[in-house]
C-alpha cells in the first residue's frame, strides 16, 4: 500500500511542499508543456490529470497569475 504524501492539498500547495513552484511557474510563462506536465506527476498528479491541468493553464493565462 503506497502512501500519497500530497492527498488531500491543492495544487499551489503540492508544488510548495514539493519546493517546485518557482520552477512550475516559471515552465507556465515559457510554455514549458514537458516540464510543468513532470513537476505535477512529481506532486501524485496521474498523466491525465497533469496533461489537463497543464493544457486548461495554458489555454488561459490568466488562469496561472496566481503562479507568478
Amino acid at each position: 500500500m503506497s502512501v500519497q504524501k500530497y492527498m488531500g492539498m491543492s495544487l499551489i500547495d503540492r508544488l510548495t511542499q514539493a519546493g517546485s513552484l518557482e520552477v512550475f511557474s516559471k515552465a507556465l510563462r515559457n510554455k514549458d508543456e514537458a516540464t510543468a506536465l513532470a513537476l505535477l506527476i512529481n506532486v501524485e498528479f496521474t498523466h491525465e490529470q497533469a496533461s489537463d491541468t497543464v493544457k486548461s493553464l495554458l489555454l488561459d493565462p490568466n488562469s496561472y497569475q496566481n503562479f507568478r
